[in-house]
């Protein structure tokens, strides 16, 4: 199963080009911003704290967020990847990445001309249509 989060669009990055090391090959990166503020199950209430995680998508997965505006609801399939880095003066350090690979709209509303319907019960009959109950059915 995919890592996945649904959230809102905070805001949209343009794309970046990157230089290799060696300089000879150019990538492509772009970042999306999702506010994923939570809420308390039992008050509804949003929790007391921010979060608005980024996600970094690459290469030709760049023009999947042209079709995306911010405000817009959507679901983000990601991969986490971390790197190990020392340092020159020995100091090992620890990023982690948050690498986007496929991003989905969610429908926030009906679409036109769909009617929610509820199933209809079975009208109660009559109270006259009803027979009698015996006065006792218990048996003890």
């Amino acid at each position: 199963m995919p890592n996945q989060v649904t959230g809102k669009i905070e805001r949209i990055a343009p794309t970046v080009q990157i230089q290799s090391k060696d300089g000879t090959k150019t990538y492509q990166k772009r970042e999306i911003t999702l506010n994923l503020i939570r809420f308390d199950p039992y008050t509804g209430e949003p929790y007391s704290f921010d979060n608005y995680p980024t996600f970094e998508f690459s290469g030709d997965k760049c023009a999947e967020l042209d079709r995306n505006k911010p405000g817009q609801v959507v679901t983000v399939s990601f991969d986490l990847q971390g790197t190990k880095y020392t340092d020159k003066d020995g100091e090992t350090k620890y990023f982690t990445r948050i690498r986007g690979y496929k991003i989905e709209p969610r429908q926030t509303s009906r679409p036109q001309g769909a009617q929610q319907t509820a199933p209809q019960a079975p009208p109660f009959p009559p109270a006259s249509e009803i027979p009698p109950q015996p006065a006792d059915d218990l048996p003890w």
